[in-house]
């Protein structure tokens, strides 16, 4: 069984919005028709040639990535240059290519919730702010006795969320009237005869960014045949979006017990640190990939220990004073372990939606190595 590509790129877009990435990146569909099926997709942090490779013996019709295959423009596509080769390969071999670069980053669960789970940290900030998923309010009616019904499917990591709790709804009792019309199918009542049906008014904040699939599910498990329904937007601020994240442990660590953990954590047998490191550390900063840019924001937010995958030499060097300190883990290393998590997400999200596409994930190496 196989679904079309233009399909999985929809959910991808609902799930980590193409939206949320940062001014300039490249997300979305890179190569392929978007009407041609997709029965099985690898997932990789980027498209390197031996990744290509393994699509093919895959049999794969579609592989996404974290990194953007064509971050630069191209100027040509000559096979006898790696890029060249590369597209060349792809297009032949009828493989298609997405991405989700800096709005996986971003997302709730994306990259970096999960890089700070990992390191049990607690009370998780978003690092750089850079947008807000605003609140809505889903009204639905339903008739009473199938208000749980609805709470169960509409609920999920987002939805129905407020603060430190979930499953937060609010339910309010009416009389609904319908007259059923010629060709209906009502759930109580007869066809020309006005009804009249205790109900329940559901309501449920919703972000903008999961309003589509809150509402598909509604619609899946409703009795009714024309449920009745609002999507309206509140006032209320969104949930922070951003780059980064900001958290703390229950009790300081040894500096020396967080890089361990950190080298466990990323797989490394070593980590570069510059600055002058703290005794002990209660909180810690991350941003995977190429995060030198935030060094500064991360001392301001009150962080002892900054930790990300690439710094360049100037954002590093100046300023340092005792008591902080950067940890660096390698481009590569800071987000190629999510992407089997992130293939686990896209199993649930795609059954949840219906959509039957085996997901499957690269056995990618680091591109460079130290001796």
């Amino acid at each position: 069984m196989s679904v079309l590509l233009h399909e999985i790129i929809a959910r991808l877009d609902a799930h980590w919005p193409f939206s949320w990435a940062v001014a300039g990146d490249r997300v979305g569909l890179m190569v392929g028709h978007p009407q041609s099926p997709v029965a099985t997709m690898l997932v990789a942090l980027e498209a390197s040639a031996p990744v290509v490779a393994e699509a093919q013996a895959r049999g794969a019709q579609l592989l996404l990535t974290h990194h953007p295959l064509l971050y630069q423009p191209v100027a040509t596509v000559q096979e006898d240059r790696p890029q060249g080769a590369l597209l060349a390969a792809l297009i032949r071999g009828g493989i298609a290519v997405a991405a989700c670069h800096t709005n996986l980053d971003i997302a709730p669960e994306g990259v970096n919730d999960y890089l700070a789970r990992l390191l049990e940290l607690a009370d998780l900030e978003v690092l750089e702010e850079t947008g807000r998923d605003a609140w809505h309010k889903l009204t639905v009616f339903v008739p009473v006795g199938y208000e749980d019904r609805l709470r169960r499917a509409l609920a999920d990591e987002r939805v129905g969320v407020i603060g430190r709790y979930s499953h937060c709804t609010f339910t309010a009792r009416g009389q609904g009237t319908y007259l059923p019309l010629e060709g209906a199918r009502p759930f109580a009542g007869q066809v020309a005869v006005l009804s009249r049906a205790p109900e329940s008014r559901l309501e449920v904040l919703v972000p903008a960014s999961r309003v589509g699939a809150a509402v598909s599910r509604m619609l899946a498990v409703h009795p009714y045949e024309e449920p009745a329904y609002d999507v309206y937007p509140v006032q209320n601020p969104g949930a922070p979006l951003g780059l980064g994240r900001v958290g703390r442990w229950a009790s300081p660590l040894p500096f020396e017990e967080v890089v361990s953990r950190v080298k466990e954590v990323f797989g490394v047998p070593y980590v570069k640190i510059w600055g002058h490191p703290p005794q002990e550390v209660g909180c810690l900063a991350l941003c995977s990939g190429s995060g030198g840019d935030l060094i500064a924001l991360a001392r301001q937010r009150g962080a002892q220990v900054y930790l990300t995958g690439e710094v360049r030499h100037h954002q590093a060097t100046p300023g340092f004073t005792d008591g902080f300190a950067v940890l660096e883990v390698g481009h590569f290393n800071s987000e190629v372990l999510f992407m089997p998590e992130w293939a686990r997400q896209l199993r649930r999200h795609f059954e949840a939606g219906g959509l039957q596409v085996r997901v499957e994930v690269a056995r990618e190496e680091a591109p460079c190595r130290y001796r």
